[in-house]
């Protein structure tokens, strides 16, 4: 049985929406400034971005860091987005505050397992600066919507 059967492509574009998503889902679920709640969603979002811009894939602007460091990285992260509602106590204030993390964390783990370690195309930069601009605005997307929450919990 062959276990790694998603394609690098599909893994990027994944990553491409993942990023951004994680980083601003403490904001859509209100999960109202509980640091160990909001800072690993936050910080795994942001860095898988980052990482996702310089992997050596399909969608990697720069391709300049390997694909299977970069599954490390994956499995390594979603163990840790999945496990950090009870190492900082923060499932004791719900549901929300627990599953999202666990539901993301273990898909990246499953996805860091099935992903292809070899790139689909060898072929080097050929849209750089259009994943550049899609990892970008995403970032800024995020980055606008924390700010506004931030600045809306200051107010009130």
């Amino acid at each position: 049985m062959r276990l790694r059967v998603v394609p690098t492509k599909a893994h990027g574009v994944f990553d491409l929406v993942a990023g951004p998503a994680l980083a601003a889902t403490p904001n859509l679920l209100r999960l109202n400034g509980e640091r160990g709640s909001t800072l690993p969603p936050r910080l795994a979002g942001v860095l898988g971005t980052g990482l996702s811009a310089l992997t050596d894939y399909e969608t990697g602007a720069v391709r300049v860091i390997p694909l299977k460091a970069h599954l490390a990285f994956d499995g390594a992260s979603g163990a840790a987005l999945a496990s950090a509602p009870w190492l900082s106590g923060a499932r004791k204030n719900g549901v929300r505050h627990w599953l999202p993390h666990a539901v993301v964390g273990l898909a990246g783990i499953a996805l860091s397992l099935t992903t292809r370690t070899e790139p689909d195309d060898r072929r080097r930069n050929r849209t750089p600066w259009l994943v550049a601009g899609i990892a970008a605005a995403g970032l800024a997307v995020a980055g606008a919507v924390a700010a506004r929450k931030w600045a809306s919990d200051e107010e009130g």
